[in-house]
């Protein structure tokens, strides 16, 4: 081979060790763009469907070439919303007037800002971004342009313009000094969907207005929240059944022992007997078809007996027994309520399957039977043939007569411990808020302290203190400081609720650095 022929070799060679690897990094670019069901961010897959929508809605853009494999990537990463749409948005906003110029300019450094997330046992969760400066006031856009630009967002959402969380981020902005509370239902019900593109994503609009509703009819008729419980003498339970039910033992006959499996803690799969752990205090019972029947109320109605019993010095135990005949099926669903009941609730898995104990001769068609005892002796029983029952004012009746005080005194015992879901949101929105109105700075701060309170990150007691510092820069950074430190909140969550203010985070990155 002459000199001529190695280099022409040389030169294939090069040339092919160039197009090798140029094809290698167009497909490690292409690899990495490839949009994965498995890399999801968001609720997990047995939790919902959200992201399951998302991700055929997104994977279907590309396919029918609406977007690039690159923008339906960082759709579904929720890396970055395309900038030159967004740009035309808000300027389509500001020439029918539903924005001005400057509004405009100030929304535009959200699509700059990476994705916050709050984590749990359901997933990952987004949370609306928020600015560090410009942030918008109260009534600074009016209901009909603030829900003109939704419409224009969503549509853009739709088309792979922009991801789910810059759409819930803008809109944040534009609903600040929102007032649910003041609000009509049907405005309460967008106002979540907007804030939360899980709502659009699974298509339960429908579902969060007839929730949105249901909770304002159920504040105003039964006293949830800021007015008095509600606690019903137990006879009017028996007079508004159809018919006589007999299930379990009867008033004046006796709680007999029984044998249960225990599912919860470390005694976990041990045999106990409730009526034994008891040990002679008041006791209420339930025997239920599933574990999940009563679902988080008997948490929340364990807690007003717990504080029963610390206000009136009457002890009260209370157990739950599972009669079915899928044990397994039983401790699975359980396992979802296990954490939302406190430590003190005995719950157990009937051994004689679905008929219950054989002693207590319980209906197994019925969806559950209650009984109240006090010194052995059953005072009470309520049936219920169907999942129709929310915080039951009458259980809170039938503890009143036992312990032979009026329902005034026993509200009192109750104190502001909720008895229910929509009681306990209520009274977290109290505890973090100006009890006049949401508007303002207070209800500002509130709404960046409520994810933080929902997911478990603060207790209610931390949110309080950071309101009331609020005002106070000195107490509110030293607050926060702790706070960080103690690491129950990010550096990210730490300058949000320091609202970006620099001279604020310095001061924190200089106690952050103080050993």
């Amino acid at each position: 081979m002459n000199v001529l022929e190695i280099r022409w070799v040389v030169r294939l060679c090069v040339a092919l060790s160039v197009l090798s690897g140029t094809s290698g990094i167009r497909s490690s670019v292409v690899h990495a763009q490839e949009i994965k069901y498995e890399e999801r961010i968001g609720s997990n897959s047995g939790f919902d469907m959200c992201e399951s929508f998302r991700f055929a809605r997104i994977t279907k853009l590309v396919e029918e070439g609406k977007i690039s494999q690159k923008q339906g990537y960082h759709l579904w990463k929720r890396i970055q919303s395309d900038k030159e749409a967004v740009r035309r948005i808000l300027n389509e906003a500001v020439a029918d007037k539903e924005l001005t110029q400057s509004q405009a300019n100030r929304l535009l450094p959200l699509f700059d800002m990476e994705m916050s997330y709050v984590e749990n046992r359901h997933g990952r969760f987004g949370q609306p971004k928020e600015l560090d400066n410009g942030q918008f006031k109260a009534g600074e856009v009016t209901a009909a342009n603030r829900a003109a630009i939704y419409q224009r967002l969503i549509a853009a959402n739709a088309r792979g313009d922009m991801y789910d969380y810059d759409v819930a981020s803008v809109m944040n902005q534009l609903y600040a000094g929102f007032d649910p509370e003041k609000a009509s239902i049907e405005a309460v019900a967008v106002y979540r969907g907007a804030l939360n593109p899980r709502i659009a994503q699974s298509g339960s609009e429908e579902r969060v207005l007839q929730n949105a509703r249901m909770q304002r009819e159920r504040n105003g008729r039964s006293g949830y929240g800021s007015a008095e419980i509600k606690i019903i003498d137990p006879a009017e339970w028996t007079k508004s059944l159809e018919k006589t039910i007999y299930s379990g033992p009867q008033a004046g006959e006796g709680a007999l022992p029984f044998t249960v499996i225990n599912i919860r803690g470390e005694s976990a799969g041990e045999e106990i007997d409730p009526t034994k752990l008891a040990n002679g205090k008041n006791h209420l019972m339930f025997f239920v078809k599933n574990s999940r029947t009563f679902g988080r109320f008997l948490g929340h109605l364990r807690n007003q007996l717990q504080a029963i019993e610390e206000n009136s010095k009457q002890p009260w135990a209370m157990s739950v027994v599972v009669c079915t005949d899928d044990a397994n099926e039983a401790e699975k669903s359980f396992a979802v309520l296990d954490q939302r009941y406190p430590k003190n609730l005995v719950v157990g898995l009937s051994t004689d399957g679905s008929a219950g104990p054989p002693a207590y001769g319980l209906d197994k068609n019925l969806t559950a039977t209650v009984i109240v005892v006090k010194e052995g002796k059953v005072t009470h029983n309520f049936v219920h043939a169907g999942d129709a029952f929310y915080a039951q004012p009458h259980f809170l009746g039938a503890v009143a007569s036992v312990m032979g005080v009026d329902h005034d005194t026993l509200r009192k015992y109750i104190a502001q411990t909720p008895g229910d879901a929509a009681a306990a949101v209520a009274a977290r929105n109290r505890m973090l808020g100006d009890r006049e109105s949401t508007a303002g700075a207070a209800g500002e701060f509130r709404r960046k302290l409520l994810p933080l309170v929902q997911n478990g990150r603060l207790n209610r007691a931390e949110a309080a203190e950071l309101l009331d510092a609020l005002g106070n820069d000195g107490e509110l950074q030293k607050k926060v400081g702790e706070l960080l430190s103690a690491k129950k909140i990010s550096d990210e969550e730490a300058k949000r609720l320091l609202n970006g203010d620099p001279k604020r985070i310095s001061t924190l990155d200089e106690s952050k650095s103080k050993p």
